[in-house]
């Protein structure tokens, strides 16, 4: 399994690339449909986390969560339980 930060920056280069906008242009506290993420974007990413931390996460994350704080955040904590 990744550090926390490798799996965060994988992330987030495969935010800006998708989004088409350079990783440290990302603001993290937005909403991801404001970040321009649909929710096919949305359900990939969390496919894309759960590869990384190789763990599933809650089937309602999409719902649960609000903006890539939020994910990064229960990343983090997931991977430290691991």
């Amino acid at each position: 399994m990744q550090n926390y930060e490798s799996a965060r920056t994988e992330i987030l280069d495969w935010l800006a690339e998708t989004i088409k906008v350079p990783a440290g242009q990302i603001d993290l506290t937005r909403p991801l449909n404001e970040i321009g993420l649909d929710s096919l974007d949305a359900v990939h990413m969390i496919a894309t986390v759960e590869s990384i931390i190789r763990q599933e996460l809650p089937e309602d994350i999409i719902r649960r969560v609000t903006c890539l704080n939020d994910i990064f955040s229960l990343m983090r904590s997931k991977m430290a339980a691991a």
